[in-house]
């Protein structure tokens, strides 16, 4: 149930939403005001999902009382409803993002269809909410034995009855910021499996998948697959879906999702839309479309002669194949003589006759481990390490990107952005960056922009929309869950408690 103030002087007009409200079965409870002046009071002292107001109204108008409580709770939702002469001036309303308008008197299918498009808003925050509580166990294990159980409980996860699989979407654009509301309900219609979610930033959004105990692992494969197919048409660009192992025990989440990060790390390796399992037994039905676009992109590292990402890419060729029991012993090695070919041209040997032993030794390989050292071997003909920088350097690296990040935060940045800047390929400087600054870019980005948005909650009188505006958000409702998630409270709460 949700919590609606319903404020206007006449009784009669109170009593008859009350009426709709009841007639309709609306997930409501209702709490009333005579004027903006006792409604503030109530908001202030009670939680309360939607106000409902008009704005003829004595002592505090519908007007004030609505700019006011935007300054000081962002998250909610604003309805006016009121006589058609006053239209014109209702519009001054728009400032303070009013969710909807509705005329006196009010149309019976209008107040319907405005009032399930407000509760299923209010739905999908109170499921970003639930997400939220989950996340704040995976980022926060030292205080996760202390109330993992009120938090688990709060959200529904029973781990006596239900397992929990976690999975991570990545978008290579910030979609979440402008568009993250319709997530949910796409979702719903692509897997039935109950579900939490939360998005961890403009680009990610990780989410909880509920199971009964003992579920198989073909349904485990076919969330991924679903959501490889068909949630990558909600938006241009590229997804890639992590899917983690099921959870038993509230306490596995913090490990599992750091599994699901380095996981992702390989993403630059596919340059289509993708799933990743981090279980490697899972997901062998992709391997046969995997492993050709793979080797394309291994190719693509060493003729751009990126050594890093040319190694990184081959350690994820094996790992991929490591026990997948998919292809046949001698279809592998023909992969490798391919792959070992290349290397050879690209090391300009000419030595036909070398290049055969090289062939003979990776056809007498009696396993995995032996094909593979035979691969290094060959390797090292490009006589490069890995891209590669000294610690020096290295240092100087990172506190450029610090710096571009510090000027450019409030811009649409990216990680391809920042690399081209510092002449370091995408694959090298994410991995060096969260090296040396011990988390990802985008994550460091946001921690920016919420540190910006702090200081000029403190020291400045611009409004919470503006200050979403000039920290790099799109979307001020967004900007304020981000806020709520990183600092724990909103940002309207946070100004009152430092000003």
């Amino acid at each position: 149930m949700f919590q609606i103030l319903i404020v206007d002087d006449e009784h009669i007009e109170r009593e008859g939403i009350k009426r709709l409200i009841h007639k309709f079965k609306l997930p409501l409870n209702v709490l009333e005001a005579e004027n903006g002046e006792e409604a503030l009071d109530i908001l202030q002292a009670h939680p309360v999902d939607i106000l409902f107001t008009d704005i003829r109204m004595p002592f505090m108008d519908g007007l004030e009382l609505c700019k006011r409580a935007r300054a000081q709770f962002p998250d909610l939702k604003m309805m006016i409803f009121s006589a058609y002469g006053e239209f014109e001036y209702a519009q001054r309303a728009i400032h303070y993002h009013i969710f909807s308008y509705l005329l006196k008197p009010i149309d019976v299918d209008d107040f319907t269809r405005e009032f399930s498009r407000v509760i299923e808003l209010c739905e999908k925050d109170q499921e970003q909410e639930k997400g939220q509580q989950l996340l704040e166990l995976i980022h926060s294990p030292s205080r996760r034995e202390a109330w993992l159980p009120e938090k688990l409980g709060w959200s529904g996860i029973d781990f006596d009855c239900q397992t929990v699989q976690m999975v991570l979407i990545d978008y290579d654009r910030p979609v979440f910021d402008a568009e993250y509301d319709e997530l949910p309900a796409r979702v719903k219609a692509i897997v039935h499996t109950p579900f939490e979610y939360v998005n961890l930033n403009e680009h990610q959004s990780l989410f909880f998948f509920l199971h009964d105990r003992g579920l198989g692992v073909d349904k485990l494969e076919s969330i991924g697959a679903k959501l490889k197919e068909r949630i990558s048409d909600m938006f241009e660009g590229t997804v890639t879906v992590v899917v983690g192992q099921l959870v038993h025990d509230g306490n596995e989440t913090a490990r599992e999702y750091r599994v699901m990060e380095q996981v992702l790390e390989y993403k630059f390796f596919y340059q289509e839309s993708t799933v990743i399992y981090t279980d490697e037994s899972q997901g062998k039905e992709e391997l046969s479309d995997t492993i050709p676009k793979l080797m394309e992109t291994i190719y693509w590292h060493l003729d751009m002669k990126d050594s890093f990402g040319f190694q990184r890419g081959v350690e994820l060729f094996f790992k991929t194949i490591d026990g997948s029991g998919q292809h046949s012993a001698i279809y592998i090695k023909y992969m490798c003589i391919e792959l070992a070919k290349k290397i050879w041209e690209k090391a300009e040997k000419h030595d036909n006759q070398a290049f055969k032993s090289v062939v003979e030794d990776i056809f007498a390989c009696k396993s995995l481990m032996a094909l593979k050292n035979e691969i290094h071997k060959i390797m090292s003909l490009l006589g490069s390490e890995p891209e590669s920088v000294n610690p020096e350097q290295g240092k100087k690296v990172i506190k450029d990107i610090l710096k571009l990040i510090e000027d450019h935060y409030m811009t649409d940045i990216s990680l391809k952005w920042i690399a081209d800047r510092v002449f370091l390929t995408q694959t090298y400087l994410s991995y060096l960056f969260h090296k040396e600054v011990g988390q990802t870019i985008v994550k460091y980005i946001t921690l920016v922009r919420m540190q910006k948005a702090q200081e000029l909650l403190r020291t400045t009188n611009l409004t919470v929309a503006d200050i979403s505006q000039q920290v790099g958000f799109i979307n001020n409702s967004y900007f304020c869950k981000t806020f709520k998630n990183y600092h724990g409270c909103s940002p309207a709460k946070y100004r009152e408690t430092t000003g």
